[in-house]
């Protein structure tokens, strides 16, 4: 076999393999959710660590086909590079995403990452609000162009969910803080719940909706019976959601923070791991956190796949060698 030959036999079966090994991934598009709904605990300031473990919740979440995402959260806020991610995550996310205040406080940045949730939940006794902005030395930050981008932004991210936008804005503007009964009262938060299954036994009565108000798009969570009333584009019924299995996503592999680092530096993108990473991600990193949360056949097959791929990808590199040698 000469060498020109064995270099396109081992090209066509790479490209299969890693054709194969995609498969898996896109499969969620084709079947209905499972009966899952997958549960993660923040605990910490909100960093660059946070936004990754949000994003790889919110892909393992689509892989799998979950029917839900809860965010149990409790913080003291974190840097705003960080708390936007995290808002445009869940802005981009095809699951709904439940952000449970527990047990004490979501404050400063926390109350961003809640205003972005499709469900806003509060334990009782817990507290929201203290947005207003403040430098890396915790002197607070008064310039008036700074302080409007970030209070329209909670604005806009209440008036996208129908919640209170003007409560919202005051967060930012007057430091307004809010218990959760008081949160719920105005209209700021969905839902008063004691733990996970509380929350989720009082989701099984509503449906979240997207509807169609005037030219834009905007989500509420309401009951059957108010359906009606809305320009229904998509809704996600909860019903019997507390049956449904609660699975915590408990990954936070380190490395996983590499892929952004390298990409907030250019001068290392020569690097073929930050060139291959967006498509290996999928294919192989997102199986493997699925794993971390449940084995299945489909993922192992993936992760099958994803490996006989990389091998394959080698065995090119190797003829490459061996043909630039022998020249």
């Amino acid at each position: 076999m000469t060498l020109k030959r064995l270099l396109i036999i081992t090209l066509l079966i790479t490209l299969a393999w890693i054709a194969l090994s995609a498969t898996p991934f896109y499969m969620h598009h084709l079947r209905e959710p499972i009966e899952e709904v997958l549960f993660i605990r923040i605990r910490d300031e909100l960093s660059g660590g946070t936004k990754n473990y949000v994003r790889n919740t919110v892909n393992v979440a689509n892989y799998r086909g979950s029917r839900l995402i809860v965010i149990s959260l409790d913080t003291s806020g974190g840097n705003v590079g960080s708390v936007e991610g995290i808002m445009s995550i869940l802005d981009e996310s095809k699951i709904p995403v439940v952000v449970f205040v527990e047990p004490f406080r979501a404050i400063s940045g926390g109350t961003y990452v809640l205003m972005a949730a499709h469900i806003a939940v509060m334990k009782s006794g817990s507290q929201i609000g203290s947005c207003q902005p403040v430098s890396s030395t915790g002197k607070p930050i008064t310039e008036q162009k700074y302080v409007n981008y970030l209070a329209g932004l909670m604005r806009s991210h209440a008036w996208l969910h129908s919640r209170n936008e003007t409560a919202a804005e005051l967060f930012v503007t007057e430091n307004l803080n809010l218990h959760a009964e008081e949160a719920f009262r105005f209209k700021v938060i969905d839902l008063i719940a004691e733990d996970l299954q509380d929350t989720l036994s009082k989701l099984t009565n509503y449906v979240l909706v997207k509807y169609k108000d005037g030219e834009t798009l905007r989500f509420i969570l309401i009951s059957k019976e108010e359906m009606d009333k809305y320009k229904v584009i998509q809704s996600w019924d909860f019903k019997n959601i507390n049956e449904a299995t609660v699975r915590e996503f408990r990954s936070t592999v380190e490395f996983l923070p590499l892929p952004s680092f390298l990409f907030e530096y250019p001068i290392v993108l020569s690097l073929p791991i930050a060139l291959l990473f967006p498509y290996v991600y999928p294919v192989l990193v997102v199986p493997m956190l699925s794993l971390t949360v449940s084995p299945s056949l489909e993922i192992l097959v993936a992760l099958f796949s994803g490996v006989n791929g990389a091998i394959g990808v080698g065995c090119v590199f190797l003829v490459l060698l061996k043909k630039r040698n022998a020249t």
